[in-house]
Formats: C-alpha cells, structure tokens, sequence
C-alpha cells in the first residue's frame, strides 16, 4: 500500500483482487509504462503523441480511483481529477508531483505490491527452473 497526500489529507492507495477483475488497468498501464522505455521510442512523434497524453492522463485518474476504494470515500473519477488538479497546484521545493511521477508510483505499486507480486514471482521461479531442466 502507497500512501498520496494532497491538502491535508492522505489517501491510502491499495489495488486488492477486484482491481484486477473488474477493471484492465493492468493491461493499460503495462503499454503506457512502453512510454517510458527509450528502446520503444523510435521518434519525436512517438513520445508526442497526444493520444498516448490523454491515455496517460486517463490512466493515472482511473488508477487512483481504484486504488482509492477499499480505504477513501472518493464517489467517482471526476472527484479524483479534482484532487489531481489540487494535487498539482501544491507541488512546492523538490517534490514532484507531475503526471509521469505518479504514474511511475502508482503503476509500481499496481504491478509490485500486493498478491499480483506473489503471482508473477512465482510464475518467474517457475519459468527459471523449466530453463535450467
């Protein structure tokens, strides 16, 4: 669980087995995360594409509203953008509180944390020992 301080709240983030049922967030985060590697960007257009923005944009939203339910009381993803909104406006010395920062977060904890971690280790142990067999 990540934790996410905006005003004089902190909202605790946590992707338990629903977010991974009920939504492809999953999915989508592991294209975006594409955005960041240096080997996939072949061109300036690549990085610039609007679309990939908005769905960097849309992601990050729909992440923390995931992640926001099993322990905030937050209604819907408009309720979120406005936190994001805040969020950014509170950005002061040295914190990052930019859209690529948190995605980084907030798809580390999606894809690192939790029971979905246990499950790729061991898929992970698995395919190493069938390598050395």
């Amino acid at each position: 669980m990540t934790e996410l301080k905006i005003g004089k709240k902190t909202y605790k983030i946590e992707f338990g087995y629903n977010s991974f049922c009920d939504t492809d967030l999953m999915e989508r985060t592991s294209e975006l995360i594409s955005l960041f590697d240096e080997e996939n960007v072949t061109s300036d257009k690549d990085v610039a594409g609007l679309k990939k923005i908005k769905d960097l944009f849309v992601c990050v939203r729909e992440l923390l509203y995931v992640g926001f339910k099993k322990h905030n009381a937050v209604m819907n993803v408009q309720e979120v953008g406005d936190l994001l909104d805040q969020y950014k406006k509170e950005e002061k010395d040295g914190e990052k509180h930019g859209l690529f920062d948190l995605f980084a977060q907030l798809s580390e904890e999606l894809l690192s944390e939790g029971f979905l971690a246990d499950i790729l280790e061991t898929a992970g142990e698995t395919a190493e020992t069938e390598v050395v067999k």
